[in-house]
């Protein structure tokens, strides 16, 4: 039995060291967010009525974020749709 508790402690002992050896996220600016943030509504800017701007409009900051917020600038804003 003793042998099985002492087991059971080396596995659980071996667990804290790798959870607690991890490097916590560093969390970013709040210049490079509202950076980011910007950027990602000047490149998908709203849409009356139209919501899957949102999901491009949040992988685009997710990447800017990544990148530190050196995105290449495009210059050109997506053209809004003309209803038919």
């Amino acid at each position: 039995m003793s042998g099985v508790l002492k087991s059971f402690t080396a596995s659980l002992m071996f667990v804290q060291i790798v959870v607690l050896s991890e490097s916590p996220a560093t969390a970013i600016s709040a210049d490079l967010a509202k950076k980011c943030r910007d950027m990602a509504i000047k490149a998908h800017p709203p849409l009356l009525g139209n919501k899957p701007y949102a999901q491009s409009e949040r992988d685009f900051f997710r990447e800017c974020i990544s990148k530190n917020g050196q995105m290449q600038d495009t210059g050109a804003l997506k053209a809004a749709p003309t209803p038919d």
